[in-house]
């Protein structure tokens, strides 16, 4: 990762009384990212499995061994709509681009099915809140215009990863909408990619 973008990032959100980065500006979204998305629920259910999706085959790509994915089908009870489990990811950029892979997953279906709009692009990078955090928790050099890298480049690693793998990502996003939770080897074999063996951690 190199080079700090030229992006103006957006402070008019925030997140637990802290002030929370976006690349897109909606003024009018505050709070809740399913209300921001204003979609049908059987959208938003697909919203949710399109980014684990994203997540559980950049973790199969980054060589990493896949435990699971599952979403909340329907109003959301717990503050994560989904959550996908792997360790052993091969490097930075590959947990880089695992960790973008959700939210920059989401961003591509909603532009390609023409359901793309601020507010929803808002709630797509407040629904990945989870994921920041953790990144930044042990990657305090990446920042949003005040550090030494900026976060855009983990967008554009997760962007080009999409771009070779956008097939594999919608065809599990499916399988995920239809089944809400689905064990790391069958994530593999929909995606027709490896899922390495022997993980070091349990999940």
């Amino acid at each position: 990762m190199t080079a700090i973008s030229a992006l103006a990032w957006h402070d008019g959100i925030d997140l637990n009384g802290a002030p929370y980065p976006t690349r897109n500006n909606a003024p009018s979204v505050q709070g809740n990212s399913d209300d921001a998305y204003d979609l049908p629920s059987d959208l938003v259910d697909y919203a949710r499995a399109i980014h684990e999706a994203g997540h559980a085959v950049a973790a199969l790509i980054g060589g990493a061994h896949l435990h699971r994915a599952q979403i909340v089908k329907g109003p959301a009870t717990t503050p994560e709509g989904g959550v996908t489990h792997a360790c052993n990811l091969s490097d930075g950029h590959a947990y880089a681009t695992f960790s973008a892979a959700g939210e920059r997953a989401v961003d591509r279906w909603l532009h390609e099915d023409g359901l793309w709009t601020p507010d929803r692009a808002i709630a797509t990078e407040v629904g990945a809140h989870g994921d920041r955090h953790s990144f930044l928790l042990i990657n305090p050099h990446v920042g949003f215009g005040d550090k030494e890298i900026d976060y855009t480049v983990v967008h554009d690693l997760a962007d080009n990863f999409l771009e070779q793998h956008w097939a594999a990502v919608t065809r599990v996003a499916h399988a995920l909408t239809d089944r809400a939770h689905l064990t790391g080897d069958e994530i593999a074999r929909i995606a027709g990619l490896p899922n390495r063996p022997r993980p070091s951690c349990t999940a």
